[in-house]
């Protein structure tokens, strides 16, 4: 958000979501949404129904008897028969995605609907998942360095040797890296969080999309499973959904 100290990056609030209806529409590229919202003091609650005319067959198939008949759908009609839900805790700064592929999409709405940059970062705490995922890293930051790097390393003298005196107690690395010229590296320092030699680790990068990543030692991406039945028509029941992520967040 732009503050009168400039364009800094906060947690949004209650408030950040002020100019947003409780109901509209929105269309990205050839995908049609229809958005609903709510706004409660401790959360707010996205429900994304969309679909794409696209792809469209000129027939429908009776999958029973194998007849066919016209497809009388024009081609800018769809179906809204997909869902992604999004809810964002305010006091725990906590955001749960149904679907990550509508990321980009949910981040370009609440741009365009406020008027103010959301960036959503993943955050892992496994590091083959965060690994895996990696093209480039950006920083690293870790504490503690001296139980890692001890007075008879190769690579404490390099940092003395570098500064001109004695090694850091902390600091920052920023630098870019390919995965391939760091991994090892950062291995090293995972390890080192492990054992207790470090007492924070944080890496920041990018994946073969261009998104930012975060490799988090406190604060991690994490799956959350439930089971919510389906209608007739595939679609998940709203408030059954909102209950199960309520009840999940406040464990």
């Amino acid at each position: 958000e732009t503050t009168s100290l400039g364009a800094q990056f906060v947690y949004p609030t209650k408030k950040s979501f002020s100019s947003i209806e409780k109901s509209f529409s929105y269309t990205d590229g050839k995908t049609y949404l229809e958005v609903s919202t709510e706004k409660e003091d401790d959360y707010i609650f996205f429900v994304f129904i969309f679909g794409n005319p696209s792809p469209r067959d000129e027939y429908y198939t009776d999958i029973t008897t194998g007849t066919k008949r016209e497809n009388n759908r024009t081609r800018t009609e769809a179906e809204l028969n997909n869902q992604a839900f999004f809810l964002y805790h305010f006091q725990k700064e906590l955001l749960y995605i149904s679907n990550t592929q509508k990321k980009t999409t949910f981040e370009k709405m609440l741009k365009e609907k406020t008027e103010n940059n959301f960036i959503i970062k993943t955050l892992f705490k496994n590091i083959d998942e965060f690994l895996e995922v990696l093209k480039e890293c950006s920083s690293i930051k870790f504490s503690h360095i001296k139980d890692l790097f001890n007075t008879d390393s190769v690579q404490r003298q390099g940092l003395t040797d570098l500064t001109g005196t004695d090694a850091p107690d902390e600091f920052t690395v920023y630098a870019k890296y390919s995965k391939h010229k760091i991994e090892n590296f950062i291995r090293v320092l995972s390890e080192g969080k492990q054992n207790n030699k470090l007492s924070s680790l944080v890496i920041n990068g990018l994946n073969d999309s261009g998104f930012g990543i975060v490799y988090n030692t406190e604060n991690f991406q994490q799956k959350i499973k439930f089971d919510c039945k389906k209608d007739e028509n595939g679609k998940f029941d709203i408030a059954e959904v909102k209950n199960h992520l309520l009840n999940e967040i406040k464990k």
